[in-house]
């Protein structure tokens, strides 16, 4: 039966790599082996002291930041929002906590894209779900519904409630359907077990009155971030009454002289409270952590034994992400250690990402497009992280961040049966392959006139990381043991040795050639053996996984 209680022993090199894949943007090997020496719960107070992200974008025209002046109101360069961008996907690369995971998280739940009014909204937006990473799902909630980029995205910035307007609901209803509580069954026309159509329309009225605006007077007190700003003459004064769902709930307002943004402010925090008071809202947001952490599915006994627990926790704790991270990533059943069959291994199940397949070999190999001679700024986030990265490799891997083409964000996160599997199919799968190509060959990447910017000296690195480089049976275990989320069995152990390593040479050949490399600095030989192999480790279907 799965069990939510702590795994107490030391982690090891496996499941140490393990909690790395999957909370952070990939380990390197010296993060293992540290990690290695640890209880869960030590590691777990590792991954989770997060500080917040303490430089800014950067435009590469200026060398300088823009984001923290009063914006014009109005559109800026498209190129802008995309610096924004990019200045977000190098702090996931250098990231070594689970802050960066859970931006990618509150992104996927709480979705907007890049076309805003311009890039402060864009840049506030992430430093809010930055500052509640693993802070108060409940918190961000109420921040996020009046934030810029939200109410540009979901048209609450026209939602008028006075005399005869009605409401835009579309806030309303996603903050129902895919912020918070969900869309349970539908047990009636309108009604959803969890909410009706009603509830959506009373929540509009809630949401009504908020205006984008980029002033820095309208800043919010916890967070430091700026905020759209209460207008009460456009705000729904009639008595919000919600369905059975919310035990018939009624948020007053009698009359039109007693709007005032305290007074709004007062509604909303009531209405939010009122949703996260479900213990429907905290199971949601249960199984969601569970679906991006653990597994895709989720059988009745994991509903019982961990979700339920980890709502509980989250109700008891003002939703602190944190309390429900730390049931679940503890646990034995995270660790597969609550059962004895094979078939449903938690490592290894989970396909990842176009971001974290990429970023774990930037991060494995130490790879980083700033030490390369002659880059610049503009080559940096111009062509590796915007062309390259973003507009290159996560387009065409259908993971297009911050431009996604639903409220609902990446299928892979929500569209079941498949979920993380959506990630890997047959438009996807050049790219997922060709990245590889372009660490190790400085090739463009598909659909793309430039390259990287940058080739990985896998040669040197062998040299400088792996133990004992010359002895073929080391190598191979290096690389594939730390790498692969599982250790290969033999049969697949002695491929990557003798099929791509070795080809026809033997292993005294191998030690030799190294030997000539190391004292005559001739590589023809163990050069394009050692690529081979990388190429193969990072094809595998097995990398593929974590």
């Amino acid at each position: 039966m799965p069990d939510i209680s702590p795994h107490t022993g030391v982690l090891g090199n496996r499941l140490a790599a393990y909690l790395l894949r999957r909370t952070t943007m990939g380990p390197t090997k010296a993060q293992i082996l540290s990690f290695a020496a640890m209880t869960p719960q030590q590691a777990l107070s590792n991954l989770l002291t997060t500080t917040p992200i303490a430089n800014f974008p950067i435009d590469p025209a200026t060398n300088a930041t823009w984001v923290n002046v009063v914006a014009n109101q109005g559109t800026d360069d498209t190129l802008l929002r995309d610096y924004v961008v990019t200045w977000m996907l190098d702090n996931f690369r250098t990231d070594n906590t689970i802050r960066s995971k859970m931006i990618l998280f509150l992104h996927q739940n709480w979705m907007v894209d890049e076309q805003v009014y311009n890039s402060h909204d864009l840049y506030d937006y992430l430093k809010t779900i930055e500052f509640y990473a693993v802070g108060s799902y409940r918190s961000l909630a109420k921040k996020m519904s009046r934030q810029n980029a939200m109410l540009i995205f979901l048209n609450g910035l026209q939602s008028t409630g006075n005399g005869s307007n009605i409401p835009n609901e579309n806030y309303g209803r996603e903050f129902l359907e895919l912020f918070t509580i969900g869309r349970g069954p539908q047990i009636a026309i309108g009604n959803y077990t969890t909410y009706t159509e009603n509830d959506i329309k009373e929540a509009a009225k809630v949401f009504s009155g908020y205006q984008y605006d980029l002033n820095n007077a309208n800043v919010d007190v916890e967070t430091a971030v700026r905020h759209g700003k209460a207008t009460p003459s456009r705000h729904s004064n009639q008595v919000k009454t919600f369905s059975s769902a919310f035990g018939n709930f009624q948020i007053n307002q009698p009359s039109p002289a007693t709007v005032s943004q305290a007074s709004m402010a007062a509604e909303l925090d009531g209405f939010v409270d009122m949703v996260f008071n479900q213990l429907a809202t905290a199971q949601n947001i249960s199984r969601k952590l569970y679906r991006f952490f653990v597994h895709r599915d989720i059988t009745p006994a994991v509903e019982t034994d961990i979700i339920l627990p980890m709502a509980n926790a989250l109700v008891a704790n003002n939703y602190q992400l944190s309390f429900a991270l730390n049931l679940l990533l503890q646990s034995k059943h995270f660790y597969d250690l609550d059962d004895a069959n094979a078939a449903d291994n938690k490592i290894g199940a989970m396909v990842k990402s176009p971001l974290e397949l990429f970023y774990n070999t930037m991060r494995f190999f130490d790879i980083s497009p700033f030490t390369f001679p002659g880059n610049t700024p503009t080559t940096i986030w111009t062509n590796f992280y915007r062309n390259g990265l973003r507009n290159g490799v996560l387009v065409n891997a259908q993971m297009n961040f911050f431009f996604t083409t639903s409220v609902a964000g990446f299928p892979s996160y929500y569209l079941a049966p498949k979920y993380d599997r959506n990630w890997f199919d047959a438009s996807t799968i050049t790219q997922r392959y060709y990245f590889g190509r372009c660490f190790l060959e400085g090739k463009r990447l598909p659909y793309s006139t430039s390259s990287l910017g940058i080739i990985f000296d896998f040669l040197l690195w062998a040299r400088t990381n792996i133990s004992n480089p010359g002895n073929g049976n080391i190598l191979v275990d290096e690389l594939v043991n730390f790498l692969l989320p599982e250790i290969p069995d033999a049969a697949r152990r002695d491929y990557y040795l003798r099929d791509i390593l070795l080809g026809t040479l033997s292993l005294i050949n191998w030690q030799n050639e190294w030997n000539n490399y190391i004292s005559t600095n001739n590589s023809t030989v163990v050069k394009p053996r050692l690529e081979l192999l990388f190429r193969a480790i990072l094809h595998s279907q097995e990398y593929q996984l974590q």
